[in-house]
């Protein structure tokens, strides 16, 4: 069986479920140590006992990305049981709706507004911060984000959530600059409606033709495929099955 992350280490926040969890459990068969990042410790610990089941070793952290020094302690910690961490996926963000508080965009309150922002644009900053340093040393690394299909089209009812996430291309394609000299890629992958918990969002019309909604598989595999590669970096990949290229005829 193909390993080819054997002897590497990836860190993957938001890996308790869905697209995290999909992606953590990739890495695992492929070989890696994964470190589990997760606010919820039962998820995290469901995904790290699913990781060691592929004969791959895991370290849970249970971590809000919004804490920056909980997450520097735990990349610490990380590179002490593995030795650094090559891959760091910033999986981890939502929008208001987690607080249950979607609005317009002229109604958005501001603590509203800073916990979009925080969690899915400044959380990712403090995760790459935290890796950063290790992977300039060895000269090598791998950062991927995760954006969404609402940072290229825009989405009511989440501007500030459709802002932060472009903010994580914009995000991706500087850093991608300062850091290539050090082989280091850094890469973007921007999602349609993705099903989750085992529903997804209905179906979709586009282009003419019924839609299917993503799984996290199809992000998963996305993902494990930049980490494969050494000559792409600064990319925004959309995977979406067709839907940012706009409505077809119902």
């Amino acid at each position: 069986m193909e390993r080819p992350f054997e002897n590497r280490t990836a860190m993957v926040t938001g890996a308790g479920k869905n697209i995290g969890k999909a992606i953590a459990l990739g890495f695992a068969a492929g070989g890696a140590n994964v470190v589990v990042c997760d606010y919820n410790a039962d998820a995290a610990e469901q995904t790290a006992q699913e990781i060691r089941a592929l004969a791959a070793e895991a370290m849970v952290a249970v971590c809000d990305v919004r804490e920056r020094d909980r997450i520097f302690a735990f990349v610490a910690k990380a590179r002490e049981k593995f030795g650094g961490i090559d891959y760091l996926v910033n999986n981890a963000g939502g929008s208001a709706g987690l607080l249950k508080k979607l609005t317009r965009f002229v109604d958005a309150e501001p603590q509203t507004l800073d916990f979009v922002i925080d969690v899915n644009l400044k959380g990712a900053m403090h995760c790459t911060q935290a890796v950063l340093p290790g992977m300039i040393a060895q000269r090598y690394g791998k950062i991927i984000s995760i954006s969404s299909i609402a940072a290229v089209c825009g989405l009511d009812d989440r501007v500030d959530y459709a802002a932060a996430k472009a903010g994580l291309i914009g995000m991706t394609k500087a850093l991608a600059i300062e850091v290539g000299e050090y082989n280091v890629c850094v890469n973007c992958i921007s999602p349609g409606a993705i099903s989750r918990g085992g529903k997804d969002h209905g179906h979709m019309t586009f282009l003419g033709e019924d839609g299917r909604c993503g799984k996290p598989q199809d992000i998963a595999d996305t993902a494990l495929f930049l980490a494969r590669q050494d000559y792409i970096t600064g990319e925004n990949i959309v995977v979406d099955g067709g839907r940012s290229l706009g409505p077809g005829a119902h």
